[in-house]
């Protein structure tokens, strides 16, 4: 269905959100006036300091993009990978929306 190319470039781009993810996360949810949402993640975010938080974050996409990538020859992860890309490309978006627009 999809090239493997694009499925590479759709992985890059889910890490480098999550970067960005982790980085606003951070500045506006622990040291800001918002909340986290998730319970699972709010629970690491509520620890002390931010490490916890980052490293569980950044294990779990990498762990998913890990897998995405392995079996990127299967329709079901190119699906996956593109879904991915397009929920993470979206929240960016979001962040960029809400946070500095308004």
């Amino acid at each position: 269905m999809l090239s493997d190319n694009i499925v590479k470039i759709c992985i890059y781009f889910i890490m480098l959100f999550n970067i960005v993810d982790i980085a606003v996360s951070v500045r506006v949810i622990k040291y800001g006036n918002f909340k986290e949402n998730n319970p699972f993640m709010k629970l690491f975010l509520e620890m002390d300091g931010i490490m916890p938080f980052v490293f569980v974050k950044t294990f779990l996409i990498c762990a998913g993009c890990y897998f995405l990538y392995k079996y990127r020859d299967r329709i079901i992860a190119q699906i996956g990978a593109y879904i991915c890309f397009c929920f993470y490309w979206a929240l960016i978006v979001q962040f960029y929306y809400f946070l500095w627009c308004k």
